[in-house]
């Protein structure tokens, strides 16, 4: 439980923070307080103006960059495919496969056993596809053979691995890849079951380097902004690493100005012409009051020039630490602490230091006499000495020293001192006591997000099984995890907090990416970290007068924090995420992979430095999340927030995201993904995969928690309910398991194409493969079973969960999810990941769920003839056709002229199904998989129809579209006759489509000055009974847009009326009656903030009546008129939280289309 400020007493948890890269994230496990009195001149803001950045938004920075070109195949290359016969095939940037998949059976027979030689040599054997010889694949380097996740059969004995995905990789001479150039196969079963590449056709070799390490990564700082000065360089100190394996060394920089570590390394670049050019691969990270900024550049180790850029952030007893240096003949210096009574018996010590130092930590009594000397010949060093009577008062020290005159390599550590009244028995602190921590398996009660409602849905969490837990699945102690949480090594040495081997947890004020503030988490001797949870930040209302010493229950968030890293940690590692598949630990126990990159987790990040949060500055302290995974072997650094309201922006309860699983586990699987696909080192590289991204860490959020059977007090499938207030869909416009997208949806929201909304695409489709999976296997694996889903999903201190195919569909599902990481290359698109997908059920299931997958697949889109435009991958056209079973066959005849017919909600932004104009490649026959849809018809002249739609297999049908004359078309005549002064776009609310968008734009709130636009309708004075408007926003349109606001949430019509003119309409005298006034929730929003498909079209009905023109009035947008964005909804003074009065969003309002019908 934490101090008061006002109340001092002795406890036994106390405050500590842990570690960042500042000195080296190989052992990134260092707290490295960065206080540089040189600061690195920063020419690029880093904050956009107008633009608050929350959860769900595009995190702010740099568009990633890549020079490497586009060629096509060769004429050669293919013959070489057509050769192949009936396989899905999809080319490259670089003339090169990216992905090799048969719809029915293998690519070929394995020629060997050894998956290895069986993948090379079908390499080999098609080197004309890729455009390269026998000898350059022979000649490939092998990275990894990459197991799928294996599992003992149902009687518990060990099985073959599922397959292998094997990678192997280009190589330059000395020099590997820093991107691309691989290549994966997939083997399993006898058979070459799927192959993914990145391969560039070239043989050649890169010319030397002339820049230096320090040279090279300095140009790749100043791309980004962050230009070093003559008088920074002179003070940069530099460390280099050993190399691993064929892969250059890192050189690692300690920059004045920058809160972390920065790493530089010579690799090759090939381009797609063959050229091959030796680059630095520099990761450039700092904190720039509070926003995580990370990037890895590719700078030419001669000219200088970026290649490539990618911006990485997918946000009263003692208790003291220190931090300082030491060399091979002197110690740090003596740390002095005070003890107050007489009845402190025990000290406990961390000395955090690079792996290369082995350190001993010393004791001191008054008068500098020596108490004890302890080394574990580990680091982190943990020590605990006792004393066999109490200790007086008195000043006392600690100091960290050599172990001998060798073991100095580079001399910097940080320490934790701490102090007790109870003995702690055992070698190693904590030893004697199994650590149990109170903590929130899903979140706290939604109830408590009201003040006054203090949650009580906690539980006491256990390693091993005692009395006092309460944790609803049981011990926490399993096989994922060699020793407890809270130990650094198999010694059995406790760090007594939020220190261990897969996770580091601290308190992050003032810093995201670096320990911050006052370095707080709990501490125990006993590792009893089982604080209580007052709910200080809900209870105050955001009041940030909480952020003090102890305050804002800092030790129990940050427990939580350790905790659900640890369950990410030991959960995805049984599906395939582990050492050798270059998972987060400290110690990877010489299973493979690089170690010393637990998880870094920093709790209300940046909360101190960043706490004002108005619509003209970037929100970087509330309201958000990331994570920022680099290579194996660099540390994964996630930042969680603290919510709170923001005016026009955001408007969250007072709440924490270190304590809301959705949340954190969404953030972990960012890390999963880019370690997993793409080798140790790429990760994620494309739009498509980073949308993709953006989903897996939904789905795998939302998977864990309903797995275990925990509830969050909402939709378990929408991620995030806590941290934002909505039950249904949290920060995202459709829950997973509600959601209706599809493939041809891309871009559909009012951002564009945008990683998060785009990713819901994926999310969608993955909810109708998951679910075609629960179907076919419920008889046999009932999905309801709730003893079966934990068996599945969590293992014991003596056995793994049990195998997918002994489970429900849903565990088979993700399993397949994981299985597909290792298949893909970082360039991969959603029809790629569906193919690893495809040919990871081939390798681990034979190939049994094939149909059903294919078929849940083209339902959304993605079936055979999808296709991604060459040129561009965020222009797509979907696909609903299953290359399994019989297709339906539907031709679309009649309606209201030429239109379009698109599957979905969506219009915007969205490709149609099908067309009846004369003159396109699109035509009006459609052949869909069997099912249901829902359509929509859109014609220039006749409107918005939607209806329904279910095909059976082998159907052949037609469909009669509606007919209707929508009287406010401009393609049928109708014209604006008037708007309010101000008015931008005034014929996009008439132009028959919702990709574009009317703005009103008055001095005045626009319940205030109820802008307007006044329509003349098509042919004479008509009897009208409907409208139907449409309120979906659209992104502006680059810098030359007069409406720089079309795309922002709050500004999108809310509540209308209708007003009709019968003669005289164009004159200044003409005469308007108000027909229909809407609801005032006509378009309705949510907290957190509007959503798409509340804005989209709907219909309005009212009695009949005579009108020649039509006249839409504006009464309220979003930010004027819904309450829930309304009044001040906190206690901090520093911001506002009205969004009509504390944003200019209400002086603007955006409706995208009125259209008027007969009937």
């Amino acid at each position: 439980m934490p101090t008061a400020p006002s109340r001092a007493r002795r406890r036994t948890t106390a405050a500590l923070a842990l570690m960042t890269a500042t000195l080296v994230p190989g052992l990134a496990q260092i707290p490295a307080l960065a206080t540089p009195s040189t600061v690195a001149t920063t020419d690029l803001p880093h904050v956009v103006d107008g633009v608050v950045a929350t959860l769900g938004d595009t995190v702010p920075g740099l568009a990633d960059l890549d020079l490497r070109g586009r060629v096509l195949p060769t004429a050669a290359q293919r013959s070489a495919a057509d050769r192949l016969g009936a396989v899905t095939l999809r080319w490259n940037d670089f003339g090169t496969p990216s992905s090799l998949l048969r719809a029915d059976g293998a690519l070929a027979r394995a020629t060997s056993s050894d998956p290895v030689l069986a993948a090379r040599a079908y390499l080999e054997d098609n080197a004309a596809l890729f455009g390269l010889t026998r000898s350059a694949m022979a000649g490939l380097e092998l990275v990894n053979e990459q197991k799928l996740a294996d599992y003992p059969d149902a009687q518990g004995r060990p099985t073959a691995p599922a397959g292998h995905a094997v990678l192997f990789r280009q190589r330059f001479g000395d020099l590997s890849p820093a991107l691309g150039s691989m290549v994966t196969v997939g083997v399993s079963r006898g058979e070459i079951a799927y192959v993914s590449s990145s391969l560039v056709r070239t043989t050649q070799t890169a010319p030397a380097a002339t820049l230096t390490p320090l040279e090279g990564w300095v140009e790749a700082a100043g791309n980004v902004g962050r230009s070093i000065t003559g008088s920074t360089l002179k003070k940069i100190g530099t460390v280099v690493d050993r190399a691993v394996g064929s892969v250059a060394p890192w050189t690692r920089l300690s920059v004045p100005g920058f809160s972390e570590q920065q790493q530089v390394r010579l690799r090759a670049l090939a381009l797609a012409d063959g050229t091959v050019r030796p680059v630095y691969e520099a990761n450039v990270v700092d904190n720039q009051d509070g926003l995580a900024f990370a990037y890895t550049l590719m700078v030419d180790a001669v000219t200088g020039d970026v290649l490539h850029r990618a911006h990485q952030v997918e946000n009263d007893s003692v208790q003291e630490v220190y931090q300082g240096t030491f060399s091979s003949t002197q110690c740090g210096p003596k740390h002095p602490f005070e003890l107050t009574d007489d009845l402190t018996t025990t000290f406990n010590a961390a000395a955090l230091a690079l792996p290369v130092d082995d350190v001993v930590v010393k004791f001191f009594g008054p008068k500098d006499r020596l108490l004890y000397t302890g080394d574990l010949l580990t680091s982190p060093e943990v020590v605990t000495w006792t004393s066999p009577e109490p200790l007086e008062a008195g000043v006392y020290s600690a100091q960290v020293c050599p172990f001998d005159d060798a073991s100095a390599v580079v001399g910097a550590y940080a320490l934790l001192v701490s102090t007790s009244d109870t003995a702690t028995p055992g070698v190693g602190g904590g030893l004697g006591f199994d650590p149990t921590w109170s903590y929130y398996p899903a979140n706290p009660s939604m109830s408590s997000t009201k003040v006054g409602k203090t949650p009580g849905n906690d539980v006491i969490g256990c390693w091993v099984d005692t009395p006092d837990c309460s944790m609803p699945t049981g011990p926490f102690r399993n096989l994922a995890s060699p020793f407890a949480w809270d130990q650094v090594n198999v010694a059995g040495a406790s760090s007594m907090t939020t220190i261990g081997n897969n996770a580091n947890t601290h308190e992050a004020w003032v810093s995201p990416l670096s320990p911050g503030g006052l370095l707080q988490a709990p501490v125990s001797p006993t590792r009893t970290y089982t604080g209580e949870f007052t709910d200080a930040w809900n209870e105050s209302a955001c009041d940030p007068t909480n952020l003090v010493p102890g305050g804002n229950d800092i030790d129990f968030v940050t427990g939580n924090l350790f905790v659900s890293h640890n369950r990410m940690h030991d959960y995805s590692y049984y599906l395939g995420f582990t050492e050798e598949n270059y998972n987060l630990q400290l110690d990877n126990f010489g299973r493979g992979g690089v170690p010393a990159d637990a998880e870094v987790g920093n709790v209300q990040a940046g909360a101190l430095t960043s706490p004002v949060f108005e619509a003209t500055g970037v929100a970087t302290g509330r309201n958000n999340a990331n994570q920022i995974t680099l290579q194996d072997g660099v540390p994964g650094i996630t930042n969680q927030y603290l919510f709170q309201p923001a005016a026009s922006a955001f408007y969250a309860p007072c709440t924490d995201g270190s304590l809301d699983m959705g949340i954190v586990g969404h953030e972990y699987t960012h890390a999963i993904s880019n370690r997993m696909i793409a080798g140790p080192d790429e990760g994620i590289g494309s739009d498509q995969g980073g949308a993709m991204g953006e989903s897996w860490g939904d789905l795998t959020a939302a998977e864990y928690q309903f797995s275990h059977g925990y509830k969050n007090g909402g939709n378990i499938f929408a991620v995030g309910v806590y941290a934002t207030g909505n039950k249904k869909t949290a920060i995202r416009n459709f829950a997973i398991n509600k959601n209706p997208l599809n493939y041809s949806n891309y871009g559909y929201d009012t951002t564009g194409v945008q990683v998060h909304a785009d990713g819901e695409i994926w999310s969608g489709t993955q909810w109708e493969v998951r679910q075609a999976l629960v179907e076919k296997w419920n008889k046999k694996f009932p999905y309801k079973d709730k003893a079966l889903q934990l068996a599945c999903a969590q293992g014991s201190d003596h056995a793994s969960p049990v195998a997918p195919q002994y489970c429900p569909g849903n565990r088979r599902w993700i399993q397949l999810v994981f299985d597909a990481f290792l298949l893909q290359q970082g360039s991969t698109s959603m029809l790629d990941a569906r193919d690893a997908m495809l040919a990871a059920d081939r390798m681990r299931f034979g190939g049994e769920d094939l149909k059903v997958m294919w078929q849940a697949f083209a339902r959304r889109g993605m079936g055979k003839n999808a296709v991604i435009d060459a040129t561009d991958e965020n222009v797509v056209t979907g696909g609903f056709a299953s290359p399994k079973g019989d297709n339906a066959t539907v031709t679309f005849k009649g309606g209201s002229g030429p239109g379009s017919v698109y599957v979905g909600m969506f219009e915007a932004r969205t490709s149609p199904l099908a067309d009846t104009f004369p003159r396109t490649r699109t035509k009006a026959t459609a052949t869909m998989a069997p099912g249901s849809y829902d359509l929509l018809y859109v014609s220039p002249k006749g409107g918005f129809h939607r209806f329904g739609l279910t095909v059976k297999a082998g159907q052949k049908r037609t469909v009669r579209l509606p007919r209707a004359v929508n009287l406010a078309a401009s393609a049928a005549g109708a014209k604006v006759i008037g708007a309010t002064e101000g008015s931008l776009k005034t014929e996009a609310l008439i132009d028959g489509t919702e990709d574009t968008n009317w703005a009103g734009v008055t001095e005045a709130n626009v319940d205030e000055s109820k802008p307007f636009v006044a329509v003349d309708l098509a042919g004479r004075k008509s009897t009208i009974r409907r409208v139907q408007v449409s309120a979906l926003l659209n992104p502006v349109d680059g810098a030359d847009d007069i409406d720089q606001l079309s795309g922002s949430r709050f500004t999108a019509l809310r509540q209308f009326a209708i007003e009709v003119c019968a003669t005289g309409c164009t004159s200044g005298k003409a005469t308007w009656k108000r027909v229909f006034t809407s609801r005032s929730d006509a378009f309705p929003a949510v907290r957190p903030r509007p959503t798409a498909p509340k804005q989209a079209m709907r219909s309005f009905s009212f009695k009949p009546t005579k009108a020649s023109a039509v006249r839409l009035v504006v009464l309220n947008n979003q930010c004027t008129g819904f309450a829930g964005y309304a009044g001040e909804l906190d206690n901090d003074p520093i911001t506002t939280t009205d969004c009509a009065t504390g944003s200019e969003r209400g002086t603007v309002v955006h409706a995208a289309e009125l259209q008027v019908f007969k009937k």
